[in-house]
Formats: structure tokens, sequence, C-alpha cells
């Protein structure tokens, strides 16, 4: 269902159902996310994980804490339908790096921080923010300032591939969902998937 209006970036604890990720599911009753192949492609998945992950589920639990410094800490234990491995990454909200390997995607660093998306914001790897990842956002301020979204900044060198990620909240076919924009780099070529998640409560359901 879509996310209720206490639900915001400060408070994301519970569990998360993508919206479906492949257009061809005939299934599917709400197709709200984009394919996630160009982006996966891109990253140098092979074709049957890419498969695979169009037909699934999947789900996040999130847990969201605060730690003595004020620092706010994402935990996303993430599952997934069809044999898919679960993953768990640990986001920190102060832009320090910090280390993930994934079974999928290898050996990576991702930095995450608070950011706005007006025309001062910054792009982890320099300059502006690209403007696709700026647009079509609800206005919501879930701090004391004008930093109104989540950045997530990764970089796996190995593979070549640079990704940059922007969380917030957007009306999603007349409802308000959470969602995630991708975009990802390797050398002159870029892909994109915006990410809509169904909200399914602070309990397992």
């Amino acid at each position: 269902m879509a996310a209720p209006a206490e639900v915001t970036l400060r408070d994301l604890n519970g569990y998360w159902v993508m919206v479906c990720v492949g257009r061809e599911l005939m299934f599917c009753s709400k197709n709200l996310s984009d394919p996630l192949d160009p982006v996966l492609a891109l990253q140098g998945i092979n074709w049957l994980i890419r498969k695979v992950v169009s037909l699934a589920t999947i789900t996040m639990r999130v847990i969201e804490t605060e730690d003595a410094t004020g620092t706010i800490h994402i935990r996303v234990e993430q599952t997934a339908t069809g044999g898919i491995k679960g993953e768990t990454e640990e986001r920190k909200l102060d832009w320090s790096p910090v280390p993930h390997v994934s079974g999928v995607f290898g050996e990576m660093n991702n930095r995450t921080r608070w950011t706005s998306i007006g025309k001062e914001a910054e792009s982890g790897g320099g300059g502006p923010l690209h403007p696709w990842l700026t647009e079509g956002w609800l206005d919501e301020k879930p701090l004391e300032d004008q930093r109104s979204h989540v950045q997530n900044w990764v970089v796996n060198e190995k593979s070549g591939w640079t990704a940059e990620q922007i969380w917030g909240f957007a009306m999603v076919d007349g409802k308000r969902y959470h969602v995630r924009k991708f975009l990802v780099k390797k050398g002159d070529e870029e892909a994109k998937a915006r990410m809509v998640y169904d909200w399914k409560g602070v309990e397992k359901y």
C-alpha cells in the first residue's frame, strides 16, 4: 500500500516491497517501478541473473537508528524470491566510506548522507546532481534544515562503475510512495531506474 504520512525518511522502520521490476510481468497489477535490466547490464550482471531479478519479489526490512553523536544508521535487510541470496547493507549518514561485499555486485564502497535536491546539490562524483535525480519528488522536510532527501554514492572499482541513489517520497499513480532513483555510470554510458516501494508495516506481514 501507499506510505502513510507518518512514515518519512527520518523513520523508514518496517517492511517494504518493490512494486514490480519487469514491465513484461502481465500478472502484475501495479507495475510502477522501472525495469532494472538496463542498470544491471551496465553493472556487468549476466543475463540469467537479470532475468531472475525481473521475475522476483524483492522485500526490504529497514532498521533506522540514531547513535550517541546524532548520526543516523540505516540497515537494509533485503530478500528476494527466485533463489536470489538475501543481502544486508549498512548505511551511515555522515558520508564516511562503508565497504560492502555483495554476492551479486562484488566489492564496493558506499557513502551516504542527507542532501537537498536544489541547484546547490552535489553529486558524489563532483559537480551538480544529474537533473533526473532531482525531479518528481514531494517537497517534504524530515529534518529541521533544507536537507530533504537521502543520497547514496557507490563505487565499484573492479567493475568500473558508479551508482548514485536519491531516496525520498513521490506521488505515483495518485498515491504517496517511497521512491529510490538509481543512476549508474560506466565510462561514457549511463542507465537509470526509478524503484517504487509498497509499505507493508512495521511488523512482519
